[in-house]
């Protein structure tokens, strides 16, 4: 069968490109192995709550990539009721996260004296804003220097741990941090660089969708109609990338395009693309992918109080604690609350042994929960295809070879999750007008 274009993989990444490029006005064909589409971006009912395949909370949607994405080429969108505030759960105490100076002056979790050296190294960092250097190669560790307590070092490891998939301070990079002083910025004046700093109030465009995530992929989804042909239980088994065509076998049927749109992991590309460059394919097989643990706990009172998430930055491991059903009291029954507790893993760890490990934290965190439980449900996730540490490696939305583009959380660094997808997939479209596809 021939198509303009194939699109491997049904996750968001898939599902946002079939969807832009059917509205541009191509014969779309998307073909996704599992029996349903949306990846990670899932959500299904289980013994009266509705869970999230892990927590979600959408990043950017004020004037982010998402939002360009549903203005163009949604017909139906999500309602989003907003996150509220990030709260940082350290040495048994709650207090909220601190975005700016004004908040990292009075943020007592860590000692003053850390406070006032953070508060330079704010300074610091707006610097390196207007800088051209690269600054993928330099950690926060070499940023802030030696000499914090170790309860400073515990929460901005922590912190560090979530911005890039679970490394440390000397793993991650400030390119990572800038760029959400970048995003912030609307103007690239030092005025406003310097407000942000001092001033400004972060998440506030953050939000969670009502209903829970699957609303996304079922707006998409929707928008696609009949534009494209979805086909699931279809497993792409060869990809050969020729002059004129891609030619594509799968479990079921064979296809041709014009070209290709990859939206599986990078890494396992070379297995199926035959005749990739040799130092492509091995850069793309060094990309790291993220695992993480999502315990769901469902609640028989209302536990966690506050519109937002916590982050615990004295649990080992670290966790972000999203109470979903404060968002949607319909995620859960009547009077019940639903949380999501998330954790980053090692890859290949035992799951069984995480979840005991993870749950006797939770009961130690948060004296006497565990007497008002009667929901526990357990997912092991990868909610990022590539971590964004010092040296990391990514693949880039053009290839080397014609015809063969891709998208997804291992092509672009900025901002994570769906957000990091989105982008992906404003910048595909901006490579295919410059290759004239569309």
């Amino acid at each position: 069968m021939d198509y303009d274009v194939a699109v491997v993989g049904g996750g968001v990444s898939g599902l946002l490109s079939a969807l832009a490029l059917s509205k541009e006005g191509k014969k779309v064909v998307l073909l996704e192995r599992e029996p349903m589409v949306g990846g990670v971006l899932r959500s299904y009912n289980i013994e009266g709550y509705r869970v999230d395949t892990g927590p979600h909370i959408i990043t950017r949607l004020e004037h982010g990539p998402l939002k360009l994405l549903m203005d163009k080429y949604f017909e139906v969108t999500p309602i989003f009721v907003p996150h509220g505030r990030y709260f940082v759960r350290l040495g048994g105490m709650v207090r909220p996260f601190p975005w700016n100076l004004r908040d990292w002056l009075s943020f007592d979790l860590i000692p003053p004296v850390d406070r006032l050296y953070l508060v330079k190294t704010l300074f610091s960092a707006s610097y390196l804003l207007g800088e051209e250097r690269d600054l993928n190669n330099l950690s926060v560790a070499e940023l802030i220097g030696s000499g914090i307590s170790p309860e400073t070092g515990r929460f901005l490891d922590c912190m560090c741990a979530f911005m890039t998939g679970g490394g440390s301070m000397a793993a991650t990079p400030v390119a990572r941090f800038i760029d959400a002083e970048r995003y912030k910025s609307i103007s690239e004046g030092y005025l406003d660089k310097l407000y942000n700093v001092l001033m400004k109030e972060g998440g506030t465009d953050q939000t969670y969708p009502k209903t829970g995530v699957q609303s996304i992929v079922d707006s998409i989804v929707t928008s696609i109609g009949g534009r494209a042909d979805l086909n699931v239980n279809e497993e792409v088994t060869g990809i050969d990338i020729g002059e004129k065509s891609v030619e594509l076998s799968t479990t079921k049927d064979s296809y041709t395009a014009d070209y290709l749109v990859y939206s599986g992991f990078s890494s396992e590309l070379p297995k199926l693309a035959r005749g990739l460059p040799k130092d492509y394919a091995a850069l793309l097989g060094r990309i790291k992918r993220i695992s993480s643990m999502t315990v769901w706990l469902g609640l028989k009172k209302k536990v966690f109080m506050e519109q937002g998430s916590e982050i615990w930055a004295d649990s080992q491991p670290y966790s972000w604690v999203v109470p979903t059903s404060n968002y949607d009291p319909g995620l859960a029954p009547k009077d019940h609350q639903l949380v999501g507790f998330a954790f980053n893993m090692p890859q290949g760890f035992d799951l069984e042994r995480e979840k005991r490990r993870a749950l006797d934290m939770i009961y130690q965190t948060v004296p006497g929960v565990e007497q008002g439980v009667d929901f526990t449900h357990v997912q092991a996730l990868v909610p990022e295809k590539a971590v964004w540490a010092v040296g990391a490696q990514f693949a880039d939305v053009k290839s080397p070879v014609d015809r063969l583009y891709l998208v997804g959380t291992d092509t672009e660094k900025r901002s994570m999750g769906v957000t990091r997808a989105s982008y992906s997939v404003v910048k595909l479209l901006s490579k295919l007008e410059d290759d004239k596809k569309i």
